[in-house]
């Protein structure tokens, strides 16, 4: 992984990034549930694997439907794509400034 415009190894830069981003999704997604609703962790927790164990099973059965139908070059586009406009409706997401409605707590 050596770039030979600068004639620098910059294997160590490619491997942190993505690893960085992986294993940030489950710490960021854990604590959104966990806000979302403050008076029943166990239940946040439920819903946290649920959802997780979820994505990877859908992004295993579309990613394999894509690769039985094309190559493995469209399956690298495509998921750059998905990346791409999944980082797009977050940003739109947050620049609306939406504001979640505040938790309601048994009483």
């Amino acid at each position: 992984m050596c770039c030979p415009h600068t004639g620098r190894d910059h294997a160590h830069r490619n491997r942190l990034r993505p690893g960085a981003g992986y294993g940030a999704v489950p710490v960021c997604s854990q604590t959104w549930f966990s806000e979302a609703a403050p008076a029943s962790p166990e239940a946040s927790s439920v819903l946290f694997t649920a959802s997780f164990q979820a994505t990877f099973s859908i992004g295993a059965l579309l990613g394999g439907a894509v690769l039985d139908r094309s190559s493995p070059s469209t399956l690298i586009v495509t998921g750059g794509a998905t990346a791409t406009l999944t980082v797009l409706a977050v940003w739109a997401h947050h620049a609306r400034k939406v504001k979640w409605p505040a938790p309601s707590l048994p009483g």
